[in-house]
């Protein structure tokens, strides 16, 4: 945390005020930041549930898919990267948002974003609650998939509550034992030559199932594996030297996503065979289909262990961004202030960690066992993903805005306002086909559902705005301000 952002808070709220709601500064690195962004994406999972949807657009050539959508999230990247560079506030996108589009759109940017990602918990945990529960049928014990989800909300209650390096550096051990055993499997399957030899179709547009159109089309699917991998931005109060640790694990992330997921389909194309991709199209459980094939039934039963593991974890870091995102509205005045009340001795948000437990206990209770975990994660995610990638448009938007303006203060250079405008534009663009391919064709109930629960979220904000500003419009003027501004900005 900064001098200037020291500043700027003491102006808004008295030194016993600050305790309260202060989180702890500085006591995060790099690898703790890296971590958070890293586990929000859930490699494992992100692999073992969407890499079918793009095999059936997109043919062998999957791998090209993910390099499309990994550019994409590079550009949408480097637009978040530019603010985090000069603003360091547990807000994240909100505060980023409200910098450049108003207090106004700030705060519906942040109540799509935050949200959705409090939404998400319930269907990632859901997910490593069935996997586990597999898992322990092997062992001889059967558990209702609903048990195991209230004993992994304890845990994550455990981890969230008590000193944030408890939770990042979790994350960080998962994460990478994930990593390596699906990473295994992959030079396992390549040093077995695959189905019928090493081929590099999948590299190459030869492997497209219709064109290049199909690629695209398979690259909306592949985009949506890359939500969350800005998830370290919200860290930024807790983070030594934030400035540039932030920027760094974002970038870390993406680069870190796109090797690992063009490595692994890859090898998932040559396992399963290009001529056969159709078999890989309509496998529900891939991963666990090659590491039988490849390897036998421990590996194919310790990467449902990593997938587990890997949902639990992203469910980690998503509580961790949600709880963030709602002690910092909450100190502007968007939400009660009791979000922003802080442990007096491990300076986590804790009113807002627990709503986020009590919301995911919700939804699993409500909807879960409602619809049964795969559905429910479907649903659930499909609607997450809207009000996601509704706040990314905003940000791209407030990024191009942010840097006309300063254009016209005389700041940077021609070239790089050609960057600051195309990049974003084309992060917009991506954004927005993925909305659209999400809702047309109209998918099959309830996922049909879910753009209108979205809309009916939307209008929620929109009305508590509207409270607001009549209420306080000097107090709404200051969203995404306090604590959120840096020298030189």
């Amino acid at each position: 945390m900064s001098e200037s952002q020291m500043q700027t808070s003491s102006e808004l709220l008295s030194q016993s005020e600050a305790q309260v709601y202060a989180l702890r500064k500085d006591s995060l690195g790099l690898f703790d930041a890296i971590a958070q962004s890293v586990a929000l994406l859930s490699l494992e999972m992100g692999i073992a549930l969407s890499s079918s949807f793009a095999a059936a657009a997109a043919g062998a050539a999957v791998p090209l898919a993910y390099v499309v959508a990994g550019l994409a999230s590079l550009c949408l990247a480097y637009v978040i990267i530019r603010f985090t560079r000069r603003i360091a506030s547990a807000g994240g996108l909100y505060t980023y948002i409200a910098q450049g589009l108003g207090p106004q759109v700030g705060f519906i940017g942040g109540w799509m974003y935050g949200g959705a990602f409090a939404a998400g918990a319930s269907f990632t945990l859901a997910i490593s609650s069935i996997f586990l529960g597999q898992l322990l049928e092997h062992l001889g014990l059967t558990l209702h998939w609903f048990v195991i989800f209230c004993i992994l909300l304890v845990l994550l209650f455990v981890l969230a509550f008590f000193d944030v390096r408890l939770s990042t550096r979790t994350q960080l051990l998962l994460s990478f034992i994930g990593l390596l055993s699906v990473l295994a499997l992959a030079v396992i399957i390549l040093a077995r030559g695959g189905a019928s030899g090493i081929s590099f179709i999948p590299l190459s547009p030869a492997g497209l199932a219709g064109g290049w159109s199909s690629l695209f089309f398979a690259a909306i699917f592949s985009f949506t594996s890359f939500i969350g991998f800005e998830a370290a931005a919200v860290l930024g109060e807790e983070t030594q030297r934030p400035r540039q640790a932030i920027p760094w694990a974002i970038l870390t992330a993406v680069l870190v996503a796109i090797i690992y997921y063009v490595l692994v389909s890859f090898a998932m194309a040559n396992g399963y065979g290009v001529a056969h991709i159709g078999q890989w199209a309509n496998d529900e459980a891939p991963l666990d289909t090659l590491a039988t094939r490849y390897a036998g039934a421990f590996l194919a039963t310790l990467i449902d262990l990593m997938v587990a593991i890997g949902a639990f974890s992203a469910t980690l870091a998503g509580v961790i961004l949600a709880s963030r995102m709602m002690f910092a509205v909450g100190r502007d005045g968007g939400l009660p202030a009791v979000f922003a009340v802080t442990h007096p001795r491990y300076k986590t948000p804790w009113v807002a960690i627990l709503v986020v437990l009590a919301l995911t206990l919700l939804l699993g209770a409500a909807l879960g066992i409602q619809l049964g975990p795969f559905l429910f994660f479907g649903f659930m995610a499909t609607t997450a993903s809207l009000g996601i990638l509704l706040a990314y448009i905003l940000v791209a938007l407030s990024g191009i805005v942010a840097a006309i303006r300063t254009r016209t203060r005389g700041e940077g250079t021609p070239l790089a306002l050609v960057f600051d405008i195309l990049l974003p534009l084309i992060a917009i663009v991506i954004c927005a086909f993925t909305i659209y391919s999400s809702i047309v064709p109209v998918p099959q109930f309830p996922l049909n559902l879910a753009p209108y629960i979205a809309a009916a979220w939307l209008v929620i904000g929109l009305g508590l705005l509207i409270a607001l500003q009549l209420r306080n419009p000097q107090q709404v003027q200051r969203f995404g301000k306090i604590l959120g501004e840096h020298a030189g900005e």
